[in-house]
């Protein structure tokens, strides 16, 4: 269990417990999801750890949670702008928990990311005494993933192949991207409903096309795709929580020489950092085999964001394919590979595969084809 774990390692941070607050993470240390809104949900992670959850959710909570000892508060005596907030009901809540566990005096952490300035001062005036605080702690035992997790991450990346297959299919002349996407997300939850009933899948698609390739961030509008377009489809379904990445670059009609020079320095950035991952490499070594290729092709200020970064339970997690990311690569962490180069006049170009960390390499778990004559449609 991840609770065990996480525990095990307060006394060597020299804490007697550990206040968890950040969604991701409260998920990891007790295996109770909940929808990440204005209600929050926080654990106390020590010999007597308990979890904090608004009354809606208890009978969620007790099915899946794995610490038993489960305090509830309500928020329907809130009083507007002159009450109380939903957090600072439950850091009430907490506080009782806390002093009912017998932490009064001890040395408690808390995760600062989780909290605002005004929410950590409230914390700190109801308990009373200062805590400490505590980055990373849990953090670190997500970054590798145990088989459960890697077989969560495998099913969202097989779906996400499905959804890659039948946008790539729909990238013709007049469609729009919502209507591509919604062709990709119907046949990703589809598939899902299907194959693994017994999951709870959502699917997340996103085809940026023309002069908004060039976004590496971008959201599908009623734009319609045209003959000459670049399109940067981006798939990939969360599976009981635990997200895929799958993105191809296509072309609508042959694209142009300037294109395909482009394209191909990126493809093979893309593979130069997928064959540098091993056990033992530093992350920023990953990203400096992509990085190095777009370089001495001229296109190194194109290359706007870091080449990959870790997948789990947030789409964005620790470690990073970036130039300052330090961290040793170990078998079990799952991570993106997507160098990208973004011209205005000529598009956006990135491919990114979801991979696992093996003893020998890595796994490619998001397998569809690459190369230029396989993407090129209508």
């Amino acid at each position: 269990m991840h609770l065990d774990a996480v525990r095990a390692d307060l006394r060597d941070a020299g804490l007697d417990a550990l206040l968890v607050s950040t969604p991701a993470n409260t998920y990891y240390v007790c295996g109770f999801r909940a929808i990440t809104y204005s209600r929050p949900v926080l654990v106390v992670v020590g010999e007597q750890s308990v979890l904090i959850i608004p009354e809606l959710e208890e009978t969620h909570a007790r099915a899946t949670s794995g610490i038993p000892t489960i305090r509830t508060y309500a928020d329907t005596g809130l009083g507007g702008l002159g009450g109380k907030s939903t957090l600072q009901v439950a850091v009430d809540r907490c506080v009782e928990a806390m002093r009912e566990s017998g932490l009064r005096g001890r040395r408690i952490g808390f995760e600062p990311g989780g909290f605002s300035v005004d929410g950590y001062a409230y914390l700190s005036e109801a308990w009373g005494n200062p805590f400490v605080p505590t980055r990373g702690l849990v953090e670190a035992h997500r970054m590798v993933k145990d088989a459960h997790e890697l077989e969560l991450v495998r099913t969202g990346a097989a779906l996400a192949e499905v959804g890659m297959r039948v946008e790539v299919d729909a990238s013709v002349p007049g469609k729009t991207e919502i209507e591509i996407m919604a062709r990709g997300d119907a046949a990703m939850l589809l598939e899902g409903a299907r194959r693994h009933p017994d999951y709870h899948i959502t699917a997340g698609s996103r085809p940026i096309s023309g002069e908004k390739s060039v976004l590496p961030h971008s959201i599908p509008s009623g734009r319609p795709l045209r003959r000459g377009d670049v399109v940067i489809h981006g798939t990939g379904c969360t599976t009981d929580g635990y997200y895929s990445e799958d993105e191809r670059t296509i072309f609508i009609g042959p694209p142009t020489e300037q294109q395909r020079q482009i394209f191909e320095v990126m493809r093979q950035a893309q593979q130069a950092a997928l064959d540098s991952i091993r056990p033992g490499v530093v992350c920023q070594q990953v990203d400096r085999a992509a990085r190095r290729l777009i370089e001495e092709a001229g296109y190194g200020r194109a290359f706007i964001h870091r080449t990959g970064h870790g997948i789990g339970i947030d789409i964005h997690e620790l470690p990073f394919f970036a130039p300052s990311d330090e961290t040793p690569l170990r078998a079990g962490m799952v991570m993106s590979v997507e160098p990208g180069i973004y011209i205005a006049g000529a598009g956006g170009f990135r491919h990114s595969d979801t991979v696992i960390v093996t003893s020998e390499g890595c796994e490619v778990l998001t397998m569809f084809p690459k190369t230029l004559p396989e993407l090129i449609v209508a």
